[in-house]
């Protein structure tokens, strides 16, 4: 059973360091108009990242992936407080038209 987890846990790993590859390569471009150098400095990134995740101390990438997780959510949150306006406009419309959850 150890080796079935082992090979599981390979493929897992490898088919998510391309997925983020890809879309990390693909918001890049969309953000810089698909530079080339700029996508270029992302790859070069990208595998830098991967050596130092998988030689570094194991705690410290866990505490530095929570971070940078937890970071996340600043631009959410900016991007919700944006949009709140045009959220309650799209209510209130909803809100004057007939709907079957009316009673």
């Amino acid at each position: 059973g150890g080796t079935v987890l082992q090979i599981s846990l390979l493929f897992f790993a490898l088919s998510t360091i391309l997925g983020w590859s890809y879309y990390g390569e693909r918001c890049w471009g969309y953000l810089s108009n698909n530079n080339k150098v700029v996508n270029y400095i992302f790859k070069i990134a990208f595998v830098l990242m991967c050596i130092v995740g998988s030689v570094g101390s194991g705690a410290l990438m866990w505490d530095i992936s929570d971070t940078l997780n937890g970071l996340m959510a600043i631009p959410n949150l900016i991007a919700i407080l944006l949009l709140s306006p045009v959220l309650f406009k799209l209510v209130k419309e909803d809100e004057t038209k007939d709907s079957i959850f009316k009673h």
